[in-house]
């Protein structure tokens, strides 16, 4: 039999028990309830909260205006600046030595002067060689004369003599150099008491010194053959020198070699200059411009304003707009060019003279793209 205490604690655990069953009971009910209220309130605030905004993207171009211009087409070229005329002043015969020099670099000459004296050994010996033999050949012309020796005779000591004439006159003009023309001395490459052995001087020279006439200047330039056919002798050059910067140099075609080279295709073109001043020197580096074909007075437009699209020529056009910058859209039109150079294009259909063209950013455009024009030149 269960005592008073006992029945008390049982009444309470099962007191307990319901307790809990009914607390579980209502946290089932009302939890589905405070989340659906909970997800309502988020889809509102979501609902209720404003929209982002789009912002929009231009794509910066410039652009330039069609307008009449002349446009020259030019071949340019790069070269090394030489003296039109010059000489290397050496003996015929190496191993003599030099006993004076007469002349200085930098020394102005007239033709005929006297400028170095070799030493003179060999042609004293030859002179004596020479004195012998035009005797025997007296001797030999007396005799033949009279019948006395044969014409075989007479023919070797003639012959003897005047090869010993030439050898000396060879000598002669061995031992005293004068200058072939009146120029300037450029070189000197050996000095007196030296013995000429007809070593290259340090800049390739073969010689006792050089001379040159600096009052008329050349380039040599190399042509590929495509533009080989473009150029003709008295066709004018534009020279340029970074010893003179912003001053141009008149020039000419003087010749063209008709033979290209086997290996690398090109043509040697000289352009002779004027040099009344000598402002330009031997060894001077130069760029020259020549001129092929230009026009006068064409409508033109920049050269990067044409874009190729299935092998024709095509430009983007925009309106005209009071301020710059502005945003607009463009519109491509196809044209027809004429020359070509690497500055303009002539246009020959297609726009009008006053017209917007974009110059730059057009590669990939297409019509309609939002672009924000920022400079028309």
């Amino acid at each position: 039999m269960k005592t008073a205490s006992q029945k008390k604690g049982s009444s309470v655990r099962a007191l307990s028990a319901i307790l809990v069953l009914i607390l579980v009971s209502i946290s089932i009910l009302i939890l589905p309830g405070c989340d659906k209220l909970q997800k309502d309130k988020d889809k509102k605030d979501i609902t209720s909260a404003p929209a982002a905004e789009v912002e929009m993207i231009y794509l910066p171009v410039r652009a330039s205006v069609a307008a009449k211009r002349d446009i020259i087409q030019a071949l340019n070229f790069s070269g090394s600046i030489d003296a039109f005329r010059r000489a290397a002043i050496a003996p015929a015969v190496m191993g003599s030595r030099v006993m004076k020099i007469f002349v200085e670099e930098g020394s102005g000459v007239k033709e005929g002067q006297l400028l170095v004296r070799m030493e003179d050994f060999q042609l004293r010996q030859s002179a004596a060689q020479m004195s012998q033999l035009e005797s025997d050949y007296k001797r030999m012309s007396a005799l033949y004369s009279k019948g006395s020796v044969t014409a075989q005779q007479y023919e070797q000591v003639s012959s003897g003599f005047n090869a010993a004439v030439a050898g000396y006159e060879l000598l002669k003009n061995s031992v005293e150099l004068r200058a072939p023309f009146s120029g300037t001395v450029i070189g000197k490459y050996v000095n007196e008491g030296e013995v000429y052995t007809g070593s290259p001087g340090y800049d390739g020279i073969s010689g006792v010194l050089s001379i040159a006439q600096l009052g008329r200047m050349k380039i040599e330039v190399m042509v590929p053959e495509q533009d080989f056919v473009l150029l003709h002798p008295g066709q004018p050059a534009q020279v340029k020198t970074d010893a003179y910067p912003g001053m141009d140099f008149e020039g000419r075609i003087f010749t063209v070699n008709p033979a290209l080279n086997r290996m690398s295709r090109t043509s040697r073109v000289a352009v002779e200059i004027n040099n009344d001043k000598q402002m330009l020197k031997p060894g001077m580096f130069a760029k020259v411009e020549i001129v092929t074909n230009s026009l006068k007075d064409v409508l033109a437009i920049p050269a990067t304003a044409v874009v190729m699209r299935n092998g024709e020529a095509n430009v983007f056009i925009v309106d005209r707009q009071e301020s710059i910058p502005y945003t607009t859209k463009p519109k491509i039109v196809k044209v027809k060019t004429g020359l070509v150079t690497d500055a303009y294009a002539q246009i020959l259909e297609g726009i009008d003279e006053g017209m917007i063209v974009l110059t730059d950013n057009n590669v990939s455009l297409t019509n309609g793209t939002n672009i924000r024009v920022m400079e028309i030149k």
